[in-house]
């Protein structure tokens, strides 16, 4: 079921309960008033009866009247019995009632009952009289209100329908305007493929629900078209980096044997292939360690690391090597409480992803000296890796974190651009973001910018 029939149902149950609750109240306290009406009716037809049959004689003649006149005004199946003290008829109308002795007290002492009977409405009244003290008893059936009432409940009824039949007509204009905007935004998805995933849907200025909705799905958007463009760059870079080994060896191996060598031409091939098979290990070994980073951290495989003291141990490594390279360490604004400068993490990978960095400011400075650099912000530890060497484009830096991507003016290093994809992800692990800025030909920063209150 659509949404918007959905609506229109729900609106229109909940309207039909509260308009059955309020015609069911008014039915109610319409039948109670009826009833009590009648039953001053009967009260007073009990008053005449009694006036008219035991104070003829003491009325006025005028009086008698018109006391009689408003007698002779009867109720549908109306009835009149009048009782002496001794419980014995002494007046009975049209029909006479054996009614129990317990009834008659009853009336003689509380004055006036109120009762029903047969499906009559009666009335019992003591009346006191010189000439005794009697029990007026009058029973009628009130046909006027139970018509007034069936008339009421037709009324309600019909009322009721209509009133269900307008609200859920009007739920579904409201629901239609209401959902106006989702269809639309509906449709606009619908024309959005693979091939399309530039188009954006459309957002509104009411600054509501469906605005945000458009929104978030435009941001969505937004990531599934850089994730196809990174697939896209991997693929390429990917299929570049392989086939050209592939390439080397494939025509190595036809030269070879278009015609038969000397011993010295087929080891020289051999060589050849060998160098090649070797990179196409170095980057699918690369590639495997990229898919072996995304583990996940848990306290079992974490912990405390001092940011300080991981910097001094990079730069350790790098003067024990041959020949020694140069790695100054600073640092600057560092709070006194070590404890600030402990970060939760998994120290090989966090020590791999550094020297990642840092071997890259080397080859790509020609072994200049490369500058780590530790600060403190507030809640936050940022390291900073800087070199001088040839520097990256603009328009690459964004790129330069792809897996086999490689810039421009990097082709002629050693290398196949998997070393900063790895220390990305990495980070990413550590809930840890990276920056990068750069001048071609002066030198290249990283930024890593480690959160201290990260929970693992």
């Amino acid at each position: 079921m659509k949404i918007r029939h959905r609506l229109s149902l729900q609106f229109t149950l909940i309207t039909g309960i509260i308009l059955a609750g309020v015609f069911v109240l008014i039915y109610l306290l319409s039948a109670q008033y009826i009833r009590n009406s009648f039953y001053k009716l009967l009260q007073v037809r009990a008053l005449v009866t009694a006036q008219v049959y035991l104070e003829k004689d003491e009325l006025t003649k005028k009086k008698f009247l018109e006391i009689e006149k408003s007698y002779q005004q009867s109720i549908p199946d109306e009835s009149s019995n009048i009782y002496d003290e001794d419980d014995k008829a002494v007046f009975i109308e049209k029909v006479k009632y054996n009614w129990p002795p317990s009834l008659l007290n009853t009336v003689r002492k509380v004055g006036t009952y109120r009762f029903t009977f047969r499906e009559k409405y009666g009335v019992g009244m003591f009346y006191p009289d010189n000439q005794g003290d009697f029990v007026v008893i009058v029973t009628a059936r009130n046909s006027a209100g139970e018509q007034q009432l069936q008339y009421l409940a037709l009324i309600l009824g019909i009322i009721l329908c209509i009133s269900l039949l307008v609200t859920f007509l009007l739920g579904q204009w409201f629901a239609s305007k209401a959902l106006q905007p989702i269809q639309s935004i509906n449709r606009q998805v619908k024309k959005i493929r693979s091939n399309n995933l530039h188009m954006r849907v459309a957002q509104g200025r009411n600054k509501d629900e469906v605005d945000e909705l458009a929104r978030n799905f435009n941001e969505l958007l937004q990531h599934m078209e850089q994730a196809f463009e990174m697939q896209r760059s991997f693929v390429s870079n990917a299929s570049h980096e392989l086939r050209t080994p592939l390439t080397t060896i494939i025509g190595e191996i036809e030269v070879t044997l278009h015609r038969e060598r000397t011993n010295a031409e087929y080891i020289t091939t051999l060589g050849t292939v060998l160098d090649e098979s070797e990179k196409l290990k170095v980057i699918t070994d690369g590639l495997l360690q990229l898919t072996r980073v995304d583990v996940i951290l848990t306290p079992a495989n974490t912990e405390e690391v001092r940011l300080d003291e991981l910097l001094w141990e990079i730069q350790e490594h790098w003067q024990y090597k041959t020949p020694p390279q140069e790695v100054d360490v600073v640092l600057h604004n560092l709070p006194a409480e070590a404890s600030l400068l402990v970060v939760r993490g998994n120290r090989p990978l966090l020590m791999l992803a550094l020297q990642n960095i840092v071997r890259n400011a080397f080859k790509f400075s020609y072994n200049q000296p490369v500058s780590l650099r530790l600060s403190y912000n507030t809640g936050c530890l940022v390291v900073s890796i800087s070199d001088k060497g040839i520097g990256i484009a603009p328009d690459e830096l964004d790129k330069i974190f792809l897996p086999l991507y490689r810039a421009g003016n990097a082709y002629t290093f050693s290398g196949y651009g998997i070393g900063l994809a790895m220390a990305q992800r990495i980070f990413q692990l550590h809930r840890a973001t990276v920056t990068v800025s750069s001048v071609p030909g002066e030198g290249t920063t990283f930024n890593i910018f480690f959160p201290t209150d990260v929970k693992i």
